[in-house]
């Protein structure tokens, strides 16, 4: 990919565009106090959001003179103009979207000629990437990126009291106690902690010793009870 795509624009319809300016993400970390011992007690930690500048250059091909320049700078200011920001994929990697990115800084054109160039900042308030959408239908499936994802589980209930899918790898699983009657659609939302029963919601029916997990990169193993045609639903995240 040649530019950039910003809330749905694609860029390169008049511009080529390169990243010249991201660093690694920081951790923000959290520690505590903790009697008789050096230091503190470093009790958790998070990614903040983070910049990345990009250059563009205008690039459309030919020599549309000055009144096409004037209106291609308007069509770019219209795609930028989005207070509440947007999904943003860099030219270094089309496969990867960043949600929530927000322009926080632009400079002046070069040249107000088809040789102009200028930069542009957005803040990455998700900087985990989100790459290719998978649906799986078995349980044992690979989890490609590099940074664990949330899954959606959809299932047709069986009769009997209860619904459970599990990650045994690692100890964790969601259960639903309800009298199911067969034929139940089940929706478990890991990432909102949301459950529905035939589009209701029932988070009531979450047992308490349910965790709702995410699939760490790699080879993942379900087991489910109580329930057919488990269906995985996840996006590849990418660090």
């Amino acid at each position: 990919m040649r530019s950039i795509v910003y809330a749905g624009n694609d860029f390169s319809e008049i511009c080529s565009a390169e990243v010249i300016e991201r660093a690694a993400n920081p951790i923000v970390s959290e520690a505590m106090a903790v009697p008789g011992r050096a230091g503190a007690l470093l009790v958790s930690g998070y990614i903040p959001p983070v910049d990345v500048t990009v250059r563009l250059f205008m690039d459309t091909g030919y020599n549309p003179g000055f009144t096409g320049m004037t209106r291609m700078r308007g069509a770019l200011r219209r795609w930028l103009s989005c207070p509440g920001g947007g999904s943003l994929v860099l030219p270094e990697d089309p496969e990867v979207e960043y949600r929530d990115a927000v322009l926080v800084g632009a400079s002046a054109w070069s040249s107000l000629f088809e040789t102009g160039e200028c930069e542009l900042t957005f803040t990455l308030f998700d900087p985990i990437g989100w790459g290719a959408g998978r649906v799986e239908r078995t349980e044992s499936f690979a989890v490609g990126g590099n940074w664990p994802t949330f899954p959606e589980f959809r299932a047709v209930a069986a009769a009997g009291p209860y619904v459970q899918v599990s990650l045994p790898s690692a100890g964790k699983g969601i259960r639903l106690d309800h009298e199911f009657a067969g034929g139940e659609v089940v929706v478990i939302d890991c990432a909102g902690e949301a459950v529905e029963i035939d589009g209701a919601d029932a988070c009531v029916c979450v047992a308490l010793e349910s965790d709702f997990f995410a699939l760490e990169p790699g080879e993942a193993v379900l087991a489910t009870e109580g329930c057919a045609c488990v269906e995985t639903r996840f996006f590849e995240r990418w660090a």
